[in-house]
């Protein structure tokens, strides 16, 4: 049963929404700031509740105007704390972090250090969308926050380069060529020069050619058929890195942290590195030059081959699952691990947890504060010797943490 209540925002909590206590229950409210007093409709589930925003009595100091008109107009879910100054975005991020390491990692934890790029806005290079069909055509957007079924079509995205949207509406201009669905997604990227695309759904495209031909453009593109697997159908790249998966959307921001990474490993003068989940291993070769010896692990094959080739010798590169392909891997003196949001199999955290007689340290470089936490939760013999966060994500609830691990025995 919904009622209306007024409640203080306490805190913002992973995902974005702010934090509130009512009459015993939980209460996350979207679009809030911390220290404000709302008035809210509140729908119970349990011990939590959640709530629509209907009214700010006493705004936070902290609160901005949204830039994007889609962020209030069509209660866009791309963003989360654009409602939000960038330095309380920053300070929520570092309490999410904390929560996290606190709260399901069971490591009690001081407020990590941020670190950004000097822009908040226009740094995404990569640009998601959802496609539907309509009478008059294809248009693509983004799901409403408070209605996940609800697509918009988007007009602009204050967050991305503006080459993305060029490129989409290409893409739409070109609608007649795609697949005979009702429903697509698709994800342009920025790879330097090369602008890509991967187009996932529909199970016949028999006019992919007729559509890449149609959008100039387009450097490489790829598709992921409803039943099967990434294809790439077209390419005009030349010399260019695999394109479809590794690039980080945020560029400025992805250079500080592999440097971060790479300064870290530095100071350990490994001779033995496993870089774990390494793309198409960009850090991996930095820390190979750099004189050790590295095993890059990575499931995609393109990806793994450009990594091959461009190791230098006593270095290697193997296609696997990292939970398969580690064991065969240790030891080694350093461990980096960098795996997608849902972080890495509990095969992974057994082997590093009998590994801290021979292995110095872990780098552990996360998108999810939340399954950060659970895998270091499963490293009972270790312990967090530094924690740093990368705001990667302006506008956003997102926050890349890079965690420094060290073996209990190593330190007096």
């Amino acid at each position: 049963m919904r009622e209306s209540a007024v409640l203080e925002i306490a805190s913002i909590a992973a995902g974005g929404d702010g934090v509130a206590r009512h009459e015993g229950l939980v209460v996350f409210v979207p679009r809030v700031a911390p220290g404000e007093q709302v008035r809210a409709d509140i729908t119970p589930k349990g011990r939590m509740a959640r709530g629509i925003l209907r009214e700010v009595i006493r705004p936070s100091v902290a609160r901005v105007a949204a830039a994007c008109a889609h962020y209030e107009q069509d209660s866009c879910g791309g963003c989360q704390l654009q409602h939000l100054s960038l330095d309380a975005q920053r300070e929520a991020k570092r309490h999410i972090v904390q929560d996290a390491l606190t709260r399901i990692g069971k490591r009690p934890v001081a407020l990590p250090e941020i670190r950004g790029g000097a822009s908040p806005w226009r740094y995404r290079r990569k640009l998601t969308l959802a496609m539907r069909r309509t009478a008059s055509g294809w248009i693509a957007g983004l799901h409403a926050h408070d209605d996940p079924d609800r697509v918009f079509a988007l007009d602009d995205c204050t967050i991305a380069d503006e080459r993305l949207l060029t490129l989409w509406r290409e893409v739409l201009a070109a609608g007649q060529h795609l697949p005979a669905s009702q429903r697509l997604r698709g994800a342009v990227r920025l790879m330097g020069e090369h602008a890509t695309f991967v187009l996932e759904g529909g199970s016949h495209w028999g006019t992919h050619e007729a559509f890449f031909a149609a959008v100039p453009s387009m450097a490489a593109l790829w598709w992921v058929p409803e039943q099967g697997t990434r294809r790439l159908l077209g390419d005009r790249r030349v010399n260019a890195e695999p394109g479809a998966s590794f690039a980080q959307v945020n560029p400025e921001v992805a250079a500080q942290l592999e440097d971060f990474v790479v300064e870290t490993v530095r100071t350990y003068a490994p001779r033995t590195v496993v870089d774990a989940y390494a793309g198409a291993g960009a850090v991996a070769r930095r820390i190979a030059h750099n004189g050790a010896d590295v095993t890059a692990i990575e499931l995609d094959r393109e990806a793994t081959a450009w990594s091959a080739a461009h190791l230098p010798a006593g270095s290697t590169a193997i296609a696997a699952r990292v939970e398969d392909a580690l064991e065969a891997a240790l030891p080694a003196e350093l461990v980096i691990l960098n795996p997608p949001r849902t972080g890495v199999d509990a095969r992974v955290t057994a082997l590093l947890a009998s590994a801290a007689h021979t292995t110095r340290a872990i780098l552990y470089v996360s998108c999810d504060p939340a399954t950060l936490a659970r895998d270091v939760a499963r490293l009972p013999g270790w312990r967090i010797a530094r924690l740093t966060t990368f705001d990667m994500f302006p506008q956003t609830a997102h926050v890349e943490t890079v965690c420094e691990l060290v073996p209990l025995e190593a330190v007096a």
